[in-house]
């Protein structure tokens, strides 16, 4: 069985892209989880109106990504606008040649953002909050004017295979389903809403850092002024309620409770006067399971003294995803060591004649280790 080359996967990713052209302490609370898909929220300026030019269906959208959208600037040039996250997400891939951002999201469900003029921070695992500026829009890979390709897709596997893309519904009130014929929606004018409710002036967090994966519980503490007569809180989506459920100025919320998966905590607190405030804290991820070991190959034949690149099918990682892998190379069925590798690929260093065990530990963005497996023998030969 030969062995699989990563080299190989990003340009088949990238050719796909390309084709895609277009006081006293509170009482401890659990907050409520919502344990629903994401909300898509357009990746738009907030305020602007952006119009689609290419909808569903025919010209470039007529693959997998037939639900997409091109959006362009009504009032303006299109080029060097920013682009936010339609979710909280963690960062997926990135291809410069096309302008091509994935983000991927909770219950299998990705976004891409194409021919942008470049991407912010785009380092592959990074957590992203929903409205953050992710890139600029450009025309990488269209025909000569600048537009944002937009797709939200449902994807299997750490490959992110058998991809379809999905009717799209926007948390600003706009509803895209399928009504059929050619570039459905096209001509509709689209404005983003504000970005996501943070810390606001009276209400204030601690014990845990936004952005960041955990493998074990942590305390988020929440209290102020603005939640001086009492709080109510709920994961992923506003508690709401016209009056609160802790009488209280200050509370915590263990990330346990939320689950594995990627999080925002919301607070509604009620001041004095009566008066509420809503504000967020995440998205913070929560992860304890350790990776799934990738899949072992056929022995490889090596030439003795010669470094010669190895590479394998990736972990699987559900969560937080797949950081790295450490290595060992030697003659111990049980090997281990600290070497390292971001990818699933290595240069074997200049072996002597003889057999070799290849055996890896992934490991996630949360810190969790998977088992050492022996994924290859290697047979050097003179």
């Amino acid at each position: 069985m030969e062995a699989f080359s990563v080299r190989h996967l990003w340009r088949w990713l990238a050719l796909v892209l390309l084709f895609v052209a277009c006081a006293p302490a509170a009482p401890f609370v659990a907050a409520e989880h919502a344990g629903v898909a994401p909300e898509l929220w357009l990746p738009t300026p907030p305020g602007e109106p952006w119009r689609i030019i290419q909808g569903y269906a025919c010209g470039t959208h007529n693959g997998w990504d037939r639900y997409s959208l091109d959006l362009v600037r009504t009032d303006g040039p299109s080029g060097g606008a920013p682009v936010r996250a339609a979710a909280d997400g963690v960062i997926f891939v990135w291809a410069p040649r096309s302008g091509t951002l994935i983000l991927r999201h909770e219950g299998n469900l990705y976004t891409m953002y194409t021919h942008m003029q470049r991407a912010e921070n785009p380092q592959v695992g990074r957590i992203v909050a929903r409205g953050e500026v992710i890139g600029t829009v450009g025309d990488r890979g269209s025909p000569g004017f600048a537009h944002l390709h937009f797709t939200a897709f449902t994807a299997e596997g750490p490959w992110a295979r058998n991809r379809r893309s999905v009717p799209l519904r926007f948390a600003e009130g706009y509803d895209l389903p399928e009504v059929g014929g050619c570039s459905q929606h096209g001509g509709k004018v689209l404005v983003a809403g504000s970005t996501r409710l943070s810390h606001v002036e009276g209400i204030g967090f601690a014990g845990a850092e936004v952005g960041r994966w955990y493998s074990g519980d942590v305390r988020i503490e929440f209290s102020g002024a603005a939640m001086a007569a009492g709080y109510r809180v709920a994961w992923e989506r506003d508690p709401g309620g016209s009056a609160p459920d802790v009488a209280a100025p200050n509370g915590s919320v263990r990330l346990v409770d939320a689950g594995e998966g990627l999080h925002t905590l919301f607070v509604r607190g009620w001041d004095r006067n009566g008066r509420s405030t809503v504000a967020t804290f995440g998205p913070i991820g929560y992860d304890r399971t350790p990776p799934e070991p990738p899949p072992a190959l056929a022995p490889v034949t090596l030439r003795s003294g010669h470094p010669t690149p190895i590479s394998w099918a990736p972990a699987g990682d559900a969560a937080s995803g797949v950081a790295g892998y450490r290595i060992y190379i030697g003659n111990d069925r049980a090997g281990m060591s600290e070497w390292f590798t971001p990818l699933p690929e290595i240069e074997t260093p200049p072996l002597a004649p003889g057999e070799y065990f290849l055996r890896v530990q992934p490991i996630d963005y949360a810190g969790n280790a998977g088992e050492w497996v022996t994924v290859t023998t290697l047979v050097v030969q003179p």
